[in-house]
Parts: C-alpha cells; sequence; structure tokens
C-alpha cells in the first residue's frame, strides 16, 4: 500500500454568541484541522487536530476582507508533510513520525515563516490518519489495535465556565442538568474570580450534586504558586477528583511539584505537552497523578504510546484532553486509560454537534465506540463545504 495525496481542511465554526471564560481567555472561533490521507488501495484516513485563529498552532487566518485562509498547520501538511510522505507505506506509523518529526531540525521551515508548535499540530493530523488507515487496513477499530481494554468508557463534561450574569444558583443548575444527564463526573472552571468567591461557587455545586458526583477542577494555569497552594487546602473538604493546571505557565514543573506535594488532590496536567519530552519532564518532575496529554493538539497517537507507558510505568493515569472520538481509542485500548472529556452543548463544542455524521454516542455519561475498522467515524461532507478551508 502507498500513499498518493493529503488534503488538510480548517474547519471553522463561527464565535458562540456568549463568551466562555476561563480563567484568563474566553472561548472565541473553534476549529479543527481535518487531514484526509488517500493511498492506492482505496483506503483512506481520516485524521484530526486542534486549531485556532492563532499564529501558533493556526490553521487558518481571517484577511482583512473577512474571508479566511488556510495557514500554518494547514500549509505545513500539504507544503511540508505531503512531499515527503507521497509514495510511503502509511502502516509504517512509527517510521514516517521519525522522518516528519526531524523536520523540525531542517532549515527549511523556518524560511517558510513556519514554527515548531505548528509542525507538531500538522504532524498530530498526519499520524492520525495513519492509525486510521491501520486500523481500516486490518478490520479492526483502533481501540481494538491497541490493546482492547474496555469498552464503553466514562466521560466526564466541563463545564461552570464564567459568564456574564451568571449566579452560583445558575452554576449549580447547570450541573444538576449534567447529572440528569447521566454524568458521573464534572469538571469546573476557578482561578477567574477571587479565591473566596470560586470556593463557594464550588461548594454550592457540591452541595447541589451531592457526594457520589466526582467533580475536578481546572485553573487554567490561573494560580502562582502560593495561591494554588492556598486554594488546594480549601478544596480539599469537597472530595475533588483532581486540581488541573493549578500554576502559571512560566513554572509548571517545579512550581507544579510544590502544588503536588502539599495537598491531598490529585494534579492533572499535560495538555500543552508537546511531546514527549515535555511530558516526562511532568510526570518524573511534576509531581502529576493524571496526564491529559492531547495528541490532536500535538505528535499524534505514535507519540501518544510512548506517553501511555510512562504514564505505565509511574503510576500516573491517562485523562487526554478534548476530541472523545479520538482519545475514547486511547482510554478504552490501554490499562493506563482513565476518562474522557466531552462538552455538553453544540455551542460549546460544534465540532462534535456538526463534523460526523458517524462517530461514537455518549450514553448515561460513558463513550460507546462502534466495532467499524478505524475510528469508526464519517465526516460530514455538507459541513466540510460550507465550513472548510482547504489548504
Amino acid at each position: 500500500m502507498k500513499i498518493t495525496d493529503i488534503e488538510a481542511i480548517a474547519v471553522v465554526f463561527p464565535p458562540p454568541a456568549e463568551h466562555f471564560w476561563t480563567a484568563f481567555r474566553p472561548i472565541g472561533r473553534v476549529s479543527e484541522l481535518v487531514v484526509r490521507v488517500h493511498t492506492d488501495q482505496g483506503i483512506y484516513g481520516v485524521g484530526e487536530a486542534h486549531g485556532s485563529g492563532m499564529p501558533f498552532p493556526g490553521i487558518y487566518q481571517q484577511n482583512s476582507d473577512g474571508s479566511l485562509e488556510a495557514s500554518g498547520a494547514s500549509k505545513i501538511v500539504v507544503e511540508l508533510l505531503k512531499p515527503v510522505l507521497v509514495g510511503e507505506d502509511p502502516l509504517d506509523n512509527e517510521r514516517l513520525w521519525e522522518k516528519m518529526f526531524q523536520l523540525n531540525h531542517h532549515r527549511g521551515w523556518a524560511s517558510a515563516g513556519w514554527g515548531r508548535p505548528q509542525i507538531m499540530t500538522a504532524i498530530a493530523g498526519v499520524d492520525i490518519a495513519l492509525w486510521d488507515i491501520k486500523g481500516k487496513a486490518a478490520g479492526m477499530p483502533v481501540y481494538k489495535l491497541l490493546g482492547g481494554a474496555r469498552n464503553p468508557v466514562p466521560c466526564y463534561v466541563t463545564g461552570g465556565y464564567y459568564q456574564e450574569g451568571k449566579s452560583i444558583s445558575d452554576l449549580t443548575k447547570e450541573c444538576e442538568t449534567y447529572v440528569d444527564m447521566g454524568y458521573g463526573a464534572i469538571k469546573l472552571k476557578i482561578g477567574g474570580v477571587g479565591v473566596d468567591e470560586d470556593v463557594a461557587r464550588v461548594k454550592a455545586v457540591r452541595d447541589a450534586v451531592g457526594p457520589d458526583i466526582s467533580l475536578m477542577l481546572d485553573v487554567n494555569e490561573g494560580y502562582d504558586v502560593p495561591t494554588a497552594i492556598r486554594v488546594a487546602h480549601l478544596m480539599e473538604p469537597m472530595d475533588i477528583r483532581w486540581l488541573e493546571e493549578p500554576v502559571h505557565w512560566y513554572d509548571n514543573v517545579a512550581g507544579l511539584r510544590q502544588v503536588a506535594d502539599s495537598t491531598s488532590i490529585p494534579i492533572a496536567s499535560g495538555e500543552n505537552a508537546a511531546h514527549r519530552w515535555q511530558a516526562r519532564d511532568l510526570i518524573m518532575n511534576g509531581g502529576i497523578s493524571i496526564m491529559q496529554f492531547d495528541c490532536t493538539r500535538s505528535s499524534g497517537i505514535t507519540e501518544c504510546l510512548k506517553v501511555a507507558g510512562m504514564c505505565a510505568s509511574e503510576n500516573v493515569r491517562l485523562a487526554p484532553h478534548h476530541d472523545p472520538q479520538i482519545h475514547g481509542h486511547l482510554v478504552a485500548g490501554l490499562q493506563v486509560g482513565e476518562i474522557i472529556e466531552t462538552f455538553p452543548t453544540a455551542e460549546r463544542d460544534p465540532i462534535w454537534a456538526e463534523l460526523f455524521t458517524e462517530r461514537p454516542e455518549i450514553v448515561n455519561g460513558e463513550l460507546i465506540l462502534s466495532d467499524r475498522p478505524g475510528w469508526g467515524i464519517e465526516l460530514d461532507e455538507d459541513t466540510l463545504k460550507r465550513r472548510g478551508v482547504w489548504a
């Protein structure tokens, strides 16, 4: 089997009507890099990677006239990766990953105005498509190729965003809705208001949903180390499943370790790790209990398996960030897999709502993967025509 062509499509959704705020920033436009790798045997693979309007790891740009143009990781797929992959065997994912990764050390990428984060995002999209081909060629879903540890897999819902005029009563009603939907685990955003107000928010939710619902807290790097330690101590009586990215970006290893050593709450991080070496530092030196490596943001499945191996040897659980249609296979396939992140509404996650005609289903807080070969997903061609920007 040989690779004959590679497509890159930036799928861009309009911004939500109402801002969803994390500690420091609002959720704006949602976008996804879709990669299709074609072969001479008629099998094609679908890959996905994150994108945004920002330069790194941006997959599109908005021109002065309001039109959208493919850029960044989208362009890298077709201009940098495709020329070195056409004619190769798509089943050789390990060798091809190394071939793509070596381009980070090539003088050509810098002169084209690309950055390493963009290259790593492009690699993710291609590598994930290669795993789809591998599953289809074997006649197996990817989670079975990875080991078939379990199916279905547990999900949590991310909510509790800061929104204009949203009261604590509104927050508790929101979380009660998630329980009614069948979720047994809810992640709340904190770090965007004063510590005392956040403690009150979390306590109100705990009282509303009861002791049997898992609560996770996501700070999105909103605190310095002393504040993170103080917040952790105040939150401990609320039986928190994990505290996520509690410290600022500049101290996210040694500082994270100080927080981990000071609290009984497990610490989660890793969604911003670009490769196994950054993941290694978090696992070995950051004191984390939950690794959230996002292979749809950077590097792909091939690299995530190396991260998962480190997790297994260090008693760290793997709970990947975002894109349940891909990461669900990792959690289902590997014993180290913990739980999958999902979002409750089309306004917050239009990708899940609009991009597929076939995808996994979420029933009573569990992701049910199909036994169709590969990822078991089919893209909605109408959505690609309406939302897609081809590189």
